[in-house]
């Protein structure tokens, strides 16, 4: 584990503060405020940093920038398709179980040995399923 510097702390500290899964700029932006000496390249380098020891979740993005996430509670991310957020939708511990059962039954199904999995539901957020109603 690498030393944390204010840097790393303030960005840490940001992404267990927030469910609004932000891009690298954006955090970036919003940091900068607080601290404007701080620059881009010591963001991106302190998310990868955070995200290899498994203090933050990288969210890969379908299209555009990947998003962070500071919960790393067991939870299943829902991306509108519309508008791009992401929400959290978080689990029993008996689900959480069971859904670890599942997907460990398909990992042997290839002669394979699961370390974790993502779960990602994709659809329409229910503010754009609304907007979409009005418009027909």
């Amino acid at each position: 584990m690498k030393k944390f510097s204010k840097q790393r702390e303030l960005i840490l500290e940001s992404l267990k503060n927030r469910t609004d899964h932000p891009t690298a700029e954006k955090l970036f932006m919003d940091l900068k405020k607080e601290m404007p000496d701080l620059g881009i390249a010591t963001v991106y380098r302190n998310l990868t940093d955070l995200c290899e020891e498994g203090a933050i979740i990288k969210i890969k993005a379908r299209s555009g920038p990947d998003r962070y996430d500071g919960n790393t509670m067991p939870h299943i991310h829902f991306t509108c398709r519309n508008c791009g957020d992401i929400q959290d939708i978080f689990l029993y511990e008996l689900q959480i179980k069971r859904l670890d059962n599942e997907m460990k039954k398909l990992a042997t199904e290839i002669e394979a040995e699961t370390t974790g999995s993502t779960i990602e539901l994709v659809g329409f957020c229910k503010r754009c399923k609304k907007a979409a109603k009005k418009n027909i």
